[in-house]
């Protein structure tokens, strides 16, 4: 049987879908001689390269990012967004970057001082092992200057990370972690190297403190990397989360030189402990060619739920926990037509 969040979002995909229609149908019945209500961008950004022979490496990236702006019946300066990218790079042969994210927006007044909207997101980011992230929701923009405003929007969300519950072991008495009654224990003594090439996280342990002597440490002597191979994947969740959006933008020398900066802050509705944090910063220099731009963007992403020492994600490619925070930085060229 559906459930209320998946009515709600095949109904914002319905209403997002329909004002798309209704716009274009706009366009085409509108008297040749007056000017046309809506106009469209559209901005393709593609990005290939590969290395042979030392190093293996194949990097690909696409992208599609369309915007329809324009009036709906009585509803002025409307804005509609799709945007698509795409990630898959490999080194050696193995997945070093693999992500995936189309986003819909819905805009009511968008240019305006008060703007209400609708927003939709899907994405993935295996390297980071996130499976799967659905988000959908409603907000509201406030322009607080020319250059500054802040958005916030309340969201449905359901997320799918590479997490593996412990269904056969026994927990840890002191340091909050876990291991199996079937492993071989470990002496740090016998290792002579122990505090810097045995690093905690390898092995399940019954005390917090490497350097005490009577902590016991445990091998995965029957394990795949880091789970069993009986571990249970975690089901997804689905909660609420709130969205807070400060916005910088500046256009410098004509508008030839655009400065783009936005701040997410996305915490959990029942647990603010759980929370996303996202850094973007797009710089756009204009060439001689009209359609053609220079871009730099970097975005610096932190996920609190990676920086939990009692519950940590495994990457079970390298057998080490993820990272909590992620940063890149791009440079490249767009054309726009």
């Amino acid at each position: 049987m559906p459930t209320l969040k998946n009515k709600t979002f095949y109904f914002m995909l319905f209403l997002l879908s329909s004002v798309v229609q209704s716009q274009n149908t706009d366009t085409v019945t509108v008297d040749d001689t007056a000017s046309s209500p809506s106009e469209m961008y559209t901005s393709v950004d593609i990005s290939y390269s590969q290395d042979k022979g030392n190093t293996d490496f194949l990097s690909l990236y696409y992208g599609l990012n369309f915007t329809l702006v324009g009036d709906l019946g009585t509803l002025k300066d409307t804005e509609f967004l799709f945007d698509f990218s795409r990630s898959d790079d490999q080194l050696e042969g193995q997945p070093f970057t693999d992500d995936q994210s189309i986003t819909l927006k819905f805009d009511v007044w968008a240019n305006q001082r008060f703007s209400p909207f609708l927003f939709l997101q899907k994405s993935f980011d295996k390297s980071i092992g996130l499976e799967d992230r659905l988000n959908y929701g409603l907000g509201a923009k406030v322009g607080l200057s020319r250059m500054f405003s802040v958005s916030y929007a309340f969201l449905a969300e359901k997320e799918d990370y590479n997490y593996y519950t412990y269904t056969d072991s026994t927990s840890a008495l002191a340091a909050g972690d876990y291991y199996f009654t079937d492993s071989t224990a470990l002496d740090p003594s016998d290792y002579a190297d122990w505090d810097y090439y045995y690093d905690w996280w390898y092995y399940y342990a019954d005390g917090a403190d490497i350097n005490n002597n009577d902590t016991t440490f445990y091998a995965y002597t029957d394990s795949s990397v880091f789970y069993y191979d009986d571990s249970t994947e975690a089901k997804p969740e689905e909660f609420f989360r709130h969205s807070i959006r400060p916005k910088l933008k500046l256009k410098l020398f004509e508008d030839n030189l655009v400065f783009d900066y936005r701040f997410y802050y996305k915490p959990r509705v029942d647990d603010f402990d759980d929370y996303l944090l996202e850094h973007e910063l797009q710089i756009s220099l204009s060439t001689f060619y009209e359609a053609l731009t220079v871009n730099l963007n970097y975005t610096n992403k932190f996920n609190s739920r990676y920086d939990n020492d009692s519950e940590l994600i495994i990457n079970r490619d390298t057998g080490l926990p993820y990272k909590a925070r992620d940063e890149n930085l791009t440079l490249g060229l767009s054309l726009m037509f």
